[in-house]
Parts: C-alpha cells; sequence; structure tokens
C-alpha cells in the first residue's frame, strides 16, 4: 500500500484570473473608442456620396424623360409633412424631405392634378440637410435646365459633428448637366 505523501504537487490550475480579464477588458475598451470617430466619419461620408449619387441619377433621369417625351420635365422638392404629391414650390430651398419627378406640360414647374409622376424619392435619411437655390428645377424639351444655374448642398448627419465630412456639393448647368462641385460652389 502507497503511503500518502503530503508534498505531493497538485496539477496545474487553468484558466484566467481577474486581474488578467480586467486587463483585457481594459484594452478593448480603449481599442473601440478610437475606432468609432474613424467609423462615424466613413458612414457619414458613405451616407453623403449615395445621397448625391441617388439625387444626380434623379436629374439625369428627369434630363433624359424631358428628351424623351419631347416636354418640359420638373424635379420639385416635397413639402415636409404635406400630401405625398405636393411640391414646396419654386422659392422653397429644404430638399431633405424627398423629391417628385413630373412631365411639365403647362411648363409652371407646377404639379398639375393628374399630371404623371414619374418618380418619387422619400425622405432621406442620414441626412444633415440639402439645400439647393430653388425648390424646384425643369429640363425643357431640348434638355436644357430653365434656370441659370443650380446647386445644391449636402450636408453631414448632425451625429458625425465631431469628425464630420465636408458637404457634398451637386451643380446644374444651364445645359442641364448635373456634377459634383467644390464645397465653395460651382464654379
Amino acid at each position: 500500500m502507497p503511503v500518502p505523501s503530503i508534498f505531493k504537487r497538485r496539477p496545474a490550475e487553468a484558466g484566467y484570473t481577474l486581474i488578467e480579464l480586467a486587463i483585457v477588458l481594459a484594452v478593448v475598451a480603449i481599442l473601440c473608442r478610437v475606432a468609432t470617430p474613424g467609423l462615424s466619419r466613413a458612414a457619414a461620408t458613405h451616407a453623403l456620396a449615395a445621397q448625391s449619387s441617388e439625387f444626380m441619377s434623379t436629374l439625369r433621369f428627369a434630363r433624359s424623360e424631358a428628351l424623351k417625351r419631347g416636354m418640359s420635365v420638373t424635379v420639385c422638392a416635397t413639402a415636409p409633412g404635406g400630401p405625398p404629391l405636393a411640391c414646396q414650390g419654386a422659392c422653397a430651398a429644404d430638399w431633405r424631405s424627398g423629391w417628385i419627378v413630373f412631365a411639365d406640360s403647362q411648363h409652371r414647374g407646377v404639379l398639375a392634378d393628374g399630371g404623371p409622376v414619374l418618380r418619387l424619392q422619400q425622405p432621406l435619411g442620414r441626412s444633415g440637410g440639402v439645400s439647393g437655390t430653388r425648390g424646384s428645377i425643369s429640363f425643357t424639351a431640348a434638355g436644357f435646365s430653365t434656370d441659370a444655374s443650380s446647386h445644391f448642398l449636402f450636408s453631414p448627419p448632425a451625429e458625425a459633428a465631431l469628425d464630420a465630412p465636408p458637404p457634398v456639393v451637386v451643380c446644374v448647368s444651364k445645359q442641364g448637366r448635373p456634377r459634383l462641385g467644390a464645397t465653395g460652389g460651382c464654379n
């Protein structure tokens, strides 16, 4: 019969101590804190690019429809909180509620009752705002813009204010062609 020994070795214990876990959690928290502003800026930059791209696509669509139909086509800012198919008016400048593209047979820049709506854009999500020089822009049957030139400023969302990307400007020339412009203007 073997004799029990007092000095018997105990097997090594597996696992982490509470101090080791606390250090790992502190390092992970610091890394998350450092990475967060970069991610919010990237998300805001992506939102601005997507919104301005969607708007430019709408302007190109309206111009091509004017050429195809041989009549004026208008893009107008949707009235906030109003009926879904109501324009703000030519002097309004807030486009964040969305926009409407319609065939403008009367060349007034106003959506007439029963007039064909070609496209409807819902309100923009994650938007800091969209302001334009006018509340509507019309394209003639020849594809020209009825305004001398227009520009639309897409601002970053408010939650990205700490490390916000610069605003995006969409410029529309007299020839009716939209393009991205510099933040200062469309020159």
